[in-house]
């Protein structure tokens, strides 16, 4: 079941408490799961010194919502 982007986010907060809510917010914005996507995910990890709990948030959100549908122009 796809969720919206927020709702993925606020179930994704609940279930990896340490994580980030503005980092998982900004990170999934706008974003599909592309191997680009994922290359700057880690390059921004390192620089942002994110948690795991943060990396696994943002996993969630991007395997179970669709995360691009909300952006508009």
């Amino acid at each position: 079941m796809k969720y919206t982007r927020a709702e993925a986010i606020e179930i994704a907060l609940k279930d990896f408490p340490k994580a980030r809510r503005i980092a998982v917010e900004n990170a999934t914005m706008g974003q599909e799961d592309s191997l680009a996507f994922r290359m700057n995910l880690a390059a921004d990890c390192a620089c942002y010194k994110w948690n795991p709990h943060t990396m696994l948030a943002i996993g969630y959100v991007m395997r179970n919502s669709s995360a691009r549908e909300e952006v508009t122009a």
